[in-house]
């Protein structure tokens, strides 16, 4: 083979490789449509895996409560606000991560009432319930169970694991003479047992979820 030929084989063959990460970058970068994602992996935590169905709920809680920020700062172009910038990153990067730690935080108490057998009564079943009712409410009114592709079912399963969590979390506080609010998902005492545990986010579909505008539609306004 001449010396021209196998020069040229070997531009073509990196200008490929180039084409092909240029386009596996845009394709990472592109949002994700949520309700066609619902089997991919977000998370997983002690082996357990969250797909994007298991993270709805909290996709649409977290949007939910800043939406209503957002309405306060800019009723006309609530964009803005989830664009902002605030302490740790912008407004829609720090909602994700939120819903994650909350995920995450739910998860691992999930899993460790389970292990201790823990049941639920007819107060926490009530209490379920009503949150049940008062988050499925809102989210239909919007038209977000379309959006994140969910059922009721789908939304009493995973407040359903949070009533296990958040009663485990009230025992397992007590039992290291601790405060129920110390083992929130942004408190110290939390993340240092998060930190004993072998979890890992999945940024490359995580990060696709575009906050902001999964169950509302806060797209950037034209000049």
């Amino acid at each position: 083979m001449r010396p021209k030929h196998l020069v040229s084989i070997v531009l073509i063959a990196v200008v490929l490789v180039m084409l092909m990460r240029n386009n596996n970058s845009m394709t990472n970068a592109r949002p994700l449509v949520y309700r066609e994602s619902l089997d991919e992996v977000a998370a997983q935590i002690n082996g357990e895996k969250l797909t994007l169905r298991d993270m709805a709920f909290y996709v649409g809680y977290e949007e939910y409560q800043i939406q209503q920020e957002a309405l306060v700062y800019d009723p006309d172009d609530p964009n803005r606000y989830w664009s902002m910038r605030v302490e740790g990153g912008f407004m829609n990067a720090v909602a994700r991560k939120n819903a994650m730690q909350m995920a995450l935080h739910d998860e691992l108490f999930y899993q460790m009432a389970m292990e201790e057998g823990l049941t639920l009564d007819d107060n926490d079943q009530k209490h379920m319930d009503n949150k049940l009712e008062d988050f499925w409410e809102d989210l239909t009114e919007r038209q977000g169970e379309t959006a994140l592709g969910i059922s009721r079912k789908d939304a009493k399963k995973t407040i359903q694991r949070i009533a296990y969590a958040q009663k485990y979390q009230e025992v397992y506080a007590q039992l290291h003479n601790r405060t129920y609010d110390d083992y929130a998902y942004m408190e110290d005492s939390y993340q240092k047992l998060l930190k004993k545990q072998k979890y890992k986010v999945n940024a490359k579909v995580w990060n696709r979820v575009s906050f902001g505008n999964v169950t509302y539609n806060n797209k950037k306004k034209e000049d």
